[in-house]
């Protein structure tokens, strides 16, 4: 049975939706991101070279589509600004309350694992036609609406897959582009949004009228989800592919183990936003939760950068292709190489044979700086916190390697803002 359309009367609907889409695809490409971290890197982790290059592979495509995650995430943004809302990088924290969204949604932090991965294949699900839906018929035609007074709040609209919500909103749009008139629709400036030029993500570009943002919402479609129906090169179906890899291997050898044990949904402390305490894991070992800190810490610095960058207004473009280019950097250099090591380190004794994980944790108190010189200042002086704090913790081996790595990352980061 399919579920009933999600339906747009007014900019608010619009507007709540679109930022709905833009914590979803945050919350998922974190997702995506903790189950990379926590795969396997060498033989000496007891699997074959075979197998290595397989759970490489796999590896590899997973955080490409993690990256392609945050490119919807980034176009919710651009359309969130055209039609005159603010860019939203914040969600909630994993895992998310089974009343955040839709029941069909769960996104939690999980190693890889064949649950995990099931999971990702019904999140990226396509949509299915509507049975008995002849070739005329469309998602793209605007869809009578009927006023009520109920209607002019926004509010939570079900749906069961991203496709249905992308289709819903796409509907919206074009319904309030007749109601409003296309120019007072899309109100919102062009040059405040992000595009390709900051990046190097394809597709990524601003939108100023309907055929842009439909170009943007069918982008995220059809690479998520495929569109209606399935597409090798989808989202759903590189997961599906792996799968079959997966269920392969298992087939030649039972015993095969793609990732480290990392503890599920790991924390160094409770999230005040987590509904379930049972479904949280506290992190035992002090090590790991130093490490922990310190991860938290850049990702929420690294999301305040790409909110500046979003919100632009005083920046110069020599500015704003500095921040572009600390937000890759801190995604590569820092939050990379910090979630790999979180993956080797002990949870602690009552976990026992478990590794942490990073928990990609928000405080309370993570906003977008709103003014220029103020930001810069704030993010000088919390990166170079983040950088000393990385000399502060006593470590040897491997882990000292990274950290030596992540500090000199942190404190050349401050230095180009300070120039």
């Amino acid at each position: 049975m399919m579920d009933a359309p999600v339906r747009i009367e007014n900019r608010a609907q619009l507007i709540y939706l679109l930022t709905e889409a833009a914590e979803l695809e945050h919350g998922i490409m974190c997702c995506y991101l903790f189950a990379a971290f926590s795969m396997k890197r060498s033989v000496e982790e007891g699997i074959s070279e075979e197998q290595l290059r397989l759970v490489r592979r796999w590896r590899r495509t997973i955080l490409q589509i993690s990256i392609e995650e945050m490119l919807h995430m980034c176009l919710a943004c651009n359309l969130l600004t055209a039609v005159g809302g603010a860019p939203h990088l914040r969600r909630p924290n994993l895992p998310v309350s089974p009343k955040a969204y839709p029941p069909s949604f769960k996104l939690e932090l999980a190693p890889f694992c064949q649950q995990t991965l099931e999971n990702f294949i019904f999140i990226e699900r396509p949509e299915d036609p509507e049975p008995g839906a002849g070739a005329g018929t469309s998602f793209g035609s605007p869809v009578p609406q009927t006023p009520k007074l109920s209607d002019i709040f926004s509010s939570a609209r079900e749906y069961q897959n991203q496709g249905r919500l992308y289709h819903g909103i796409e509907d919206g749009l074009q319904y309030l582009s007749q109601k409003y008139g296309e120019e007072r629709l899309f109100l919102g400036p062009p040059k405040a949004q992000i595009a390709g030029a900051y990046f190097n993500l394809p597709g990524l570009d601003p939108v100023t009228d309907l055929t842009s943002a439909e170009a943007a919402l069918q982008g995220i479609i059809v690479q998520g989800e495929g569109g209606r129906g399935f597409s090798k090169d989808s989202h759903h179906g590189r997961f599906l592919a792996i799968q079959e890899e997966y269920e392969q291997v298992l087939r030649e050898d039972p015993t095969f183990v793609p990732a480290r044990p990392v503890m599920w949904n790991p924390y160094s402390m409770l999230p005040n936003d987590v509904g379930d305490d049972l479904e949280v894991n506290l992190i035992e070992d002090p090590l790991s939760i130093d490490i922990s800190n310190l991860f938290d810490g850049c990702y929420e610095i690294l999301i305040q950068v790409l909110g500046r960058l979003f919100a632009h207004g005083e920046e110069s473009e020599d500015e704003l292709t500095q921040l572009a280019e600390i937000t890759e950097g801190l995604m590569v250099d820092v939050i990379g190489p910090l979630g790999d090591a979180l993956t080797r380190l002990p949870a602690g004794p009552s976990h026992s044979g478990l590794t942490a994980g990073p928990s990609f944790r928000f405080s309370r108190d993570i906003n977008t700086p709103p003014h220029r010189d103020a930001a810069r200042a704030l993010f000088i002086e919390r990166l170079k916190e983040l950088s000393a704090y990385c000399g502060f913790l006593q470590t040897e081996g491997s882990l000292s390697s990274v950290l030596t790595r992540v500090r000199a990352s942190l404190g050349r980061y401050a230095e180009q803002l300070e120039k």
